[in-house]
């Protein structure tokens, strides 16, 4: 016969002791998978909050890099000479004899104050930070293809070439460059028209001052007024981001336009050649700029923020532009600083 010992199965103690070590290997592998998973969460989203940085800053870089740009003679001093600008318009987008400007912001207000254009923009700056608008070209130039029969005869590309009818345009050469508005461009044969009167903004006389040609390597390019800004997130409700209003907008998307999320503020300095020799002897806020044609180079600094909250276990103070901050989310935030030098101000 069996004994009674060995037909007696697990008791009570052996089962709460199972029980207790099976919970403890749970809660372990649990505790491990859910600290896992938060480091891979936290690391996914540092990784997006570089690659914003990064591409806030290319967009500035690009932009600043290629301001004022006037053709192959942009430093030459027959430039200033032949400059003619025959828009029908002294609007703050129209303004390209002056290829940066800026406005600090402080205190809930902005020096120099805002331009209208600006300060209604929807969503409108955030206070407390910097606004910078660049007046550049945008994309590729074309070659003429022929010279103009006299400076009030239209223009001459490649058939084909990326244009539009009501394009603000610049016709450069290295000695001469005028700003107009293409009222047609005909793309089977190339030919841009800029007649008096018609379009928007329009041209105040059809006469471009100089007669353009191929053998003086002239070109066309299109222009643009960006102005960059911060302003709360639309696509992320909550946050702020890098906005940018362009005119004219080439690209067809309404604006302005949002470019960068995760971006909380804008900070710019900017380097002032006070002798001419070609480099900053000063960095100043906006504000305290003596002359915009004086600028070289820039030093811009952003404050960037995660998209997600709750990336630390408590509020992670920050310091930007001098002043530490403790916020009231759980955000971690970085800040991204370069320079920038004005190509088309410096040999």
């Amino acid at each position: 016969m069996n004994s009674p010992d060995r037909a007696r199965g697990m008791g009570l103690v052996e089962l709460l002791v199972w029980a207790a070590l099976a919970m403890l290997v749970i809660t372990v592998v649990g505790t491990i998978y859910v600290n896992s998973k938060q480091v891979t969460r936290v690391n996914d989203t540092l990784s997006r909050l570089q690659e914003n940085g990064r591409f806030a800053v290319h967009l500035l870089d690009r932009d600043f890099r290629m301001a004022g740009f006037r053709g192959c003679n942009t430093l030459g001093s027959v430039i200033a000479v032949g400059a003619v600008n025959v828009l029908n318009s002294a609007a703050y987008p129209y303004q390209f004899a002056v290829s940066v400007v800026a406005y600090h912001g402080s205190s809930g207000a902005w020096s120099p104050s805002l331009d209208s254009s600006i300060s209604t923009l929807s969503p409108a700056p955030l206070a407390n930070t910097d606004v910078i608008t660049i007046r550049t070209i945008d994309g590729l130039g074309a070659q003429l293809t022929a010279k103009m029969a006299d400076s009030s005869a239209p223009i001459t590309v490649s058939p084909g070439s990326s244009f539009a009818t009501g394009d603000v345009m610049m016709v450069a050469d290295c000695s001469n460059y005028a700003i107009f508005n293409a009222t047609n461009f005909n793309p089977a044969t190339g030919v841009i028209s800029h007649d008096a009167g018609a379009g928007v903004p329009g041209n105040s006389i059809q006469d471009l001052g100089h007669v353009f040609s191929p053998d003086s390597a002239a070109a066309v390019y299109r222009l643009v007024t960006r102005t960059y800004y911060v302003a709360p997130s639309v696509r992320r409700p909550g946050t702020n981001s890098l906005w940018v209003n362009s005119t004219p907008a080439y690209d067809g998307q309404a604006q302005p336009e949002e470019m960068v999320e995760g971006v909380d503020n804008v900070s710019l300095l900017f380097g002032e050649d006070l002798d001419a020799d070609g480099a900053a002897n000063r960095y100043v806020a906006a504000n305290t700029v003596g002359a915009w044609a004086n600028v070289v180079s820039v030093k811009p600094q952003l404050l960037l923020a995660t998209v997600r909250d709750n990336m630390a276990t408590s509020p992670q103070p920050y310091t930007f532009n001098g002043t530490t901050t403790t916020p009231t989310d759980k955000r971690i935030r970085a800040v991204l600083s370069s320079v920038i030098t004005l190509r088309n101000r410096v040999p």
